[in-house]
């Protein structure tokens, strides 16, 4: 009876403890209002931002839209008004009050002038000039984060941190946070998270080995590497989408036959396999299979002598005296790699192609480039939310995809006319120090910071619960 309650007491989720977390980005202020174009800067925003902010809603593992901030809501037919009543009882950081006019206030900054945020006694009500069937979903993404402005100008949340010290400059940074003892929720179960921010990503693996940190990212070329080694590695199900965006108005990929021979050039599975070390599945359409379901419906097969019959049925030369420019951001290592590979195929139906890094902090101009590799990630794992922001990250106009068969038909249109060709799809992973437990990320990768505790590191080989 002895052993048996040790043994319970030893699994049992204890309060306390700092969580040493590493990432590569670098996140300039925690600030909705301030939100970054970079798709890959705003996903750091919003991993951050998530900490110390809460939203009125947030998504389950399904997608489906669940209480947060907001107990309920009702849509108004055939209007564009939705009405959010919001929780009692919650505060903020520094102890002021939720209430109905911060939240709408907070809000109106963030949606703009193209819809009215008003206040009732317990309610937030947002009205647009057209119906918004998927509102809900909207606000569980993104910067719709609720936020109190206290005298001095800081920003205070309802999450379940809150800033205890913010980073000066330099290339690594290390933010501090500190248990929102007010939490609606709950306090989180540790006392203190150090958030180091621009660690070198190859270099975050030794951080865990060496014991100097609990959870880093880990890029895909290391996954099965340091899980060889012993290292506790987590992903996620493949939720980066690597992809080819055209610009249209360039000469050299006008002709459709011509995008349609580069998409039966690239070895898809070669991406996957090698160059992203099998932390990548093939990307025969936009969404991923494990999302849609009907992933086999557009097959991506490697086909190069089909792929030079195309090319000679355009009736001219396409490569090597005009070599076609492929822009990458340069920040990202891996969409180096993609893009280094798709030049390498490509160059084997005779396409020259230039590739260029472009710096993603939205302040340089980009250089003229007849493709793009875009990198997107999925929103959510509800199809139509996550199909619809996909088809817009990649130019494309999708409405009215409530049915599998308007979300086929919005694909198809995209993909059999080869204005986007997806290439591959990345899963995110992260390893984790011996002492954390209750790693409970979304399958569509993020943290869950507040549900991790710490307990003693585990005998040799590490592998924690």
């Amino acid at each position: 009876m002895i052993v048996a309650a040790g043994a319970a007491a030893s699994t049992r989720p204890k309060v306390g403890g700092t969580l040493r977390v590493q990432m590569s980005a670098r996140v300039a202020i925690i600030d909705p209002r301030q939100w970054p174009s970079s798709p890959a800067q705003a996903a750091a925003a919003e991993r951050v931002d998530s900490l110390v902010f809460d939203r009125l809603v947030r998504l389950d593992e399904r997608g489906t839209p669940r209480p947060a901030l907001a107990i309920s809501w009702q849509h108004v037919a055939q209007s564009g008004e939705w009405q959010f009543r919001l929780r009692d009882g919650v505060k903020f950081s520094d102890r002021s009050p939720l209430t109905p006019t911060v939240a709408a206030l907070a809000l109106q900054q963030l949606l703009g002038n193209a819809f009215d945020v008003s206040a009732t006694s317990d309610s937030v009500v947002i009205r647009a000039d057209r119906p918004l069937p998927d509102f809900p979903a909207t606000l569980a993404r993104g910067r719709y984060f609720i936020f109190h402005v206290a005298d001095d100008g800081s920003l205070a949340g309802t999450g379940p941190f809150r800033v205890a010290v913010w980073p000066a400059g330099g290339s690594s940074a290390k933010l501090t946070l500190v248990a929102n003892e007010s939490c609606w929720a709950g306090r989180p179960f540790v006392d203190k998270v150090e958030l180091t921010m621009g660690a070198d990503p190859q270099l975050q693996a030794s951080a865990i080995a060496f014991g100097q940190a609990d959870v880093v990212e880990l890029p895909a070329s290391q996954v099965r590497r340091e899980a060889q080694r012993g290292l506790r590695t987590v992903s996620s199900n493949p939720m980066d989408l690597f992809a080819l965006q055209f610009d249209m108005t360039r000469p050299g990929v006008q002709d459709a036959h011509v995008r349609q021979a580069m998409s039966l050039a690239i070895d898809r599975a070669s991406i996957a396999d090698v160059i992203l070390q099998r932390q990548g599945v093939p990307a025969e359409s936009v969404l991923p299979n494990w999302i849609s379901g009907y992933a086999h419906l557009f097959p991506a097969s490697l086909d190069l002598p089909r792929a030079k019959e195309l090319l000679a049925a355009t009736g001219r030369e396409v490569s090597r005296s005009a070599p076609l420019v492929l822009v990458y951001d340069s920040d990202d290592a891996e969409a180096r790699a993609v893009a280094e590979r798709v030049a390498v195929n490509l160059l084997d139906v005779g396409i020259t192609v230039q590739v260029t890094g472009q710096n993603s902090d939205g302040k340089t101009k980009p250089p003229a480039a007849d493709m793009r590799l875009a990198r997107h990630r999925v929103a959510s794992p509800d199809p139509a939310v996550a199909l619809t922001e996909l088809l817009d990250a990649l130019g494309e106009t999708a409405i009215d995809l409530e049915t599998p068969e308007r979300m086929i038909a919005a694909e198809r249109a995209t993909v059999v006319a080869f204005r986007a060709i997806p290439l591959v799809y990345l899963s995110e992973s992260n390893a984790l120090s011996p002492r954390v437990r209750d790693w409970m990320a979304p399958v569509w990768g993020g943290w869950r910071l507040e549900d991790i505790w710490l307990g003693p590191p585990s005998p040799a080989g590490g592998n924690a619960p």
